[in-house]
């Protein structure tokens, strides 16, 4: 029977798991709420691996991967980001991962090998989360923001980093009778802007992953009107750095265990 290799991201909002072979193939995907306290459909989903894969190493990453104790390594979201990305595009590359909690800007080599990266320092601005409670003191559909914001001319920002007093300014809008449209596009600018204040090398090819680029398409645009660069959004980009988990267990295979990183780890302590 042929190995499988199993991806796990738990991230802020939602957990990511992939499954591949040992051609980097996928075979199976989910996406689970992280913070349910219904842990059924969690493990029907472990179930349904362990009953159809033949899973030989495993690799966890993201905010909770110390908690997925079935692991046998863990890896960094930017990592594993990254391992994912140069797993399909095999370029020296900046990646942009915009998660529910915090932004990571990845200078990535050819290889996968991490060259940089810088993070977002101002809370959850520019994030997931962000998006989610300005878009729903403005009473706009997340499923039908993209399609709202591609429709508009609007070229005005949220000035302020912190999510209350943006949502301060959103009431202002609102009162002044600001298009919906413009208010959806609005927040995609200031998403951007956010962005682009964290450094970054836009003279390489520039990718879009992680949970805010699979539902907010349009995102994509403001990017290269802002950037002045193609960006491109892999294929379900939510779900990328649980596949480089996925590779980074395959690379790690029978080389280094969630046991062997915890003594180092004391160790250096």
């Amino acid at each position: 029977m042929s190995k499988h290799y199993l991806g796990v991201d738990i991230g802020s909002s939602f957990t990511k798991l992939v499954v591949i072979d040992e051609n980097e193939k996928i075979h199976y995907t989910n996406v689970l709420k992280t913070l349910s306290r219904n842990k059924r459909a969690r493990k029907e989903a472990l179930d349904y691996i362990d009953e159809n894969f033949n899973v030989s190493y495993t690799c966890s990453t993201g905010y909770g991967r110390e908690h997925f104790d079935r692991a046998d390594i863990t890896k960094t979201e930017i990592y594993s980001a990254s391992a994912g990305v140069s797993a399909l595009y095999k370029e020296e590359k900046t990646i942009v991962d915009i998660g529910g909690e915090d932004v990571k800007v990845i200078k990535s080599g050819a290889d996968g090998k991490v060259l940089d990266f810088y993070m977002n320092t101002k809370c959850a601005a520019g994030t997931g989360t962000f998006i989610t409670e300005i878009a729903e003191r403005a009473e706009i559909d997340i499923s039908s923001m993209s399609e709202l914001a591609s429709k508009s001319n609007f070229n005005n920002e949220l000035n302020s980093f912190c999510t209350v007093f943006a949502k301060t300014e959103i009431m202002k809008w609102l009162f002044n009778d600001v298009p919906v449209e413009d208010v959806a596009k609005g927040i995609y600018i200031s998403i951007v802007n956010r962005i682009s204040k964290i450094r970054m090398d836009k003279s390489l090819p520039v990718y879009l992953i992680g949970g805010v680029a699979e539902f907010h398409p349009y995102l994509k645009n403001v990017m290269e009107d802002k950037f002045g660069c193609k960006v491109i959004v892999p294929d379900k980009p939510q779900l990328i750095s649980a596949f480089g988990a996925a590779v980074l267990a395959k690379k790690f295979e029978g080389k280094v265990t969630a046991k062997t990183q915890k003594r180092v780890f004391n160790n250096i302590k």
